[in-house]
């Protein structure tokens, strides 16, 4: 089976190889970042597509390689209608779902949140309308309720950090991986190490020689159109799509038998190698 081909030589190569970004998973990467520069626009406009395919919150997903983060889509949407004047929108979204179950467990995030709806309260306050906020961390049973407080100065919101958590230690490499070909792992052990840990600028700085086989040509190539992707989804690089779609030409042209194995490459990517 041609796809198998693949995912046997990736896993030969690495141990630890792991599922490129799913679209969810991208949404919500992409949506950090956004959080991070302030363009809640985009926030908002990514969270919404991670929330439309994974709902569902998590204290800890691996979104790539080794990197993992609190996965709380609602958090972050219910932050962009906050800075974006909808407060009513931002109460409903943290309501939703296992959010403020997800969020009560990391400080940060329930602080974060916290803030926001005395936010949203006094805002609702002033323009005649009634909010109870529901904070993320429970307080006491009998804690009397304060009157709101006179209106804060508002300052621009800093940007949003996402929580990003340590990964689990990694397992070292096998018998089956040491014994595997010397000019593969010469070859292609650097490209994937670069590709599963985010580093897809590195990929293209390696993917420049021209390995002596077909198939191997074909490998390097794919791991490069499929680095340049994302570099284009993730709007990082100007002319990363010319890139990726001259590497999905050339991987073609080394092997037109070999295809993008869907256990290591995105549905998206899988979608663009296709349509080349």
């Amino acid at each position: 089976m041609r796809g198998s081909e693949l995912r046997r030589l990736l896993a030969l190569l690495a141990v630890l190889a792991t599922p490129a970004l799913a679209d969810w998973k991208q949404d919500y990467a992409r949506g950090l970042e956004a959080a991070k520069d302030g363009r809640w626009a985009d926030v908002d406009r990514h969270m919404q597509g991670a929330l439309a395919d994974n709902p569902k919150a998590a204290e800890r997903v691996r979104l790539y390689g080794q990197r993992f983060e609190a996965y709380v889509p609602q958090h972050y949407a219910g932050l962009a209608a906050l800075r974006l004047g909808d407060c009513n929108k931002a109460l409903a979204l943290w309501a939703q779902g296992d959010n403020a179950a997800v969020v009560s467990r990391v400080s940060a995030l329930a602080d974060e949140e916290n803030r926001g709806r005395l936010e949203c309260s006094n805002q609702l306050v002033r323009q005649g309308q009634t909010a109870e906020p529901k904070p993320a961390v429970s307080e006491p049973a009998q804690a009397p309720r304060a009157e709101p407080a006179p209106p804060p100065r508002r300052e621009p919101a800093p940007p949003s950090t996402p929580i990003v958590q340590a990964p689990p230690p990694a397992r070292p490499p096998t018998a089956e991986v040491r014994e595997s070909s010397p000019l593969s792992a010469q070859i292609l052990r650097p490209l994937l190490d670069a590709y599963l840990s985010g580093r897809y600028a590195d990929v293209l700085k390696l993917s420049n020689q021209v390995p002596p086989t077909p198939r191997l040509r074909w490998h390097m190539l794919t791991l490069r159109a499929a680095a340049a992707f994302n570099l284009s989804q993730l709007g990082q690089m100007t002319d990363a799509e010319g890139i990726a779609r001259n590497a999905v030409v050339q991987a073609r042209e080394a092997d037109s038998t070999l295809k993008p194995d869907a256990d290591y490459f995105s549905p998206k990517f899988i979608r663009y190698y296709n349509s080349r």
